[in-house]
Parts: C-alpha cells; sequence; structure tokens
C-alpha cells in the first residue's frame, strides 16, 4: 500500500469528524480525534483558508467549498432518485420527499408534490430539522454507525423514548411521524443506504386527515427506497 500524507490525513480526519459528528472548537476536535491541539488550530487555519471550513461563534462547521464539490455529485442522486420518487408519488397521489443527513440535521433534498388532493403538503428542498424530529429523521438515525447514533440520542430531549424509537425503526423497516415537523401533518420514512456508505431516507407526507392512508402505502415506501438503494448502487459501478 503507497504511503499516505499524515498531514493530509489529519486534516480529512477533522472534516469528516465535523461532517459526521458536528462542529465544535478546535480544543473540541482535537481531543475527539486525540490529536495535539496545536496540530488542530494549524490544520483547521488551512482549511478555513481555502473555504473547506467556515469558523462561527461556537466553533467550526463545513465550509462553502465543500458544498460547491457536493453539488457536483448530488445531480446524479437526484437524478436516479427523481425517478423513483415520481412512480412514488404517482402511485399514491401524495408528497415524496429525498431527505439526506447533515451533520445533526436532515435536509430535504428534492421534492415530487403529490397530485391526487386538493389538500397538499410541501417540505421544500432545504427544508432542515433535527435527526431525531420527524420520520424522515428518525429513518436516518436508525442507521447511522452506532458511536454517532449513540451522540445525536444521548443530546436528545428523550433519550430512552428514542432509543425504542429506533429499534422499533429497525425492527419494521421505517418510520412514522405524527404532528412533529408541522402542526396537521404526519409521515413514513425508509432508509436508503447506499453501497458508498450514503444515508438518506425516502418518505411520503400527508396531512392528519389521510394519516390512515399511510399503512396502506408502508410497502410501496419501503420497496422504493430498497430499489433506489439499488440503482444508486448500480450507478456507482
Amino acid at each position: 500500500m503507497p504511503e499516505i500524507s499524515k498531514t493530509a490525513d489529519q486534516a480529512l480526519a477533522l472534516l469528516l469528524s465535523i461532517g459526521e459528528e458536528g462542529g465544535a472548537t478546535a480544543a473540541a476536535l482535537a481531543d475527539r480525534l486525540g490529536m495535539h491541539r496545536t496540530v488542530a488550530h494549524r490544520l483547521l487555519a488551512t482549511l478555513e483558508q481555502r473555504g473547506f471550513v467556515g469558523r462561527r461563534s461556537d466553533g467550526y462547521e463545513l465550509g462553502l467549498v465543500l458544498r460547491h464539490l457536493a453539488a457536483r455529485v448530488e445531480p446524479e442522486l437526484l437524478q436516479v432518485a427523481r425517478v423513483v420518487m415520481d412512480e412514488l408519488s404517482a402511485t399514491t397521489g401524495e408528497a415524496t420527499m429525498l431527505s439526506l443527513r447533515e451533520g445533526n440535521d436532515a435536509v430535504t433534498a428534492a421534492l415530487v408534490p403529490g397530485t391526487r388532493h386538493l389538500v397538499r403538503v410541501a417540505l421544500e428542498p432545504g427544508f432542515r430539522h433535527p435527526l431525531h424530529v420527524g420520520a424522515a429523521g428518525r429513518a436516518i438515525l436508525a442507521c447511522l454507525d452506532d458511536r454517532i447514533r449513540r451522540r445525536v440520542v444521548d443530546a436528545s430531549p428523550a433519550p430512552a423514548v428514542l432509543r425504542e424509537q429506533l429499534k422499533e425503526i429497525r425492527r419494521l423497516g421505517y418510520a412514522s411521524s405524527h404532528d412533529e415537523l408541522q402542526e396537521g401533518l404526519c409521515g413514513i420514512a425508509a432508509p436508503v443506504i447506499g453501497e458508498s456508505g450514503l444515508v438518506a431516507s425516502l418518505s411520503l407526507t400527508v396531512p392528519l386527515t389521510r394519516a390512515a392512508d399511510l399503512q396502506t402505502w408502508v410497502g410501496d415506501v419501503v420497496r422504493a427506497a430498497e430499489r433506489l438503494r439499488d440503482e444508486l448502487g448500480a450507478a456507482a459501478r
């Protein structure tokens, strides 16, 4: 195996830690990674100068350069997802959403509105909420690495309740929510885990007046998530 650059490896470790476990101060990041604090400060200063991280009042977060780079990859993901989402919305008549993890949040990456009903739901792309809130977020959280999941769960308002919810999601293969993201909405979501480690969720969101219909669509949502997983894997080969 070729020799790697220790400095580059440490810089990448900092970026991964911020992305996977959330932003933090230089000292906290150094402690998190077992890195000398002086080294962490120097690497973060370099990454900040290049735009890979940004500094805020409570520490460092991922920078705009990474968002621009990610935008060059996501179109392929969204292109594959759109076909599956269009078919799921056509089958159910309801709004279909693809959510991705960003730090400790779930973010709506794509939306296909429902067309069958006068009252529709639209959580537009860019809508953000904590992973522990809502079906889309918990479907992602249930499938994260144990260490990251424990950190998010322990920081939630009701860790014991959330742990049981996540166990049930892994048992059933989908998550559900009522009146969480917005008053009057409910949803179901299935996780999508790609070969590259991508963790996302595919969900249906409806007004509470149509909550009973959701159970009718559970199998369709789970199968659509599995199909998206398979097609993303095929596209990556």
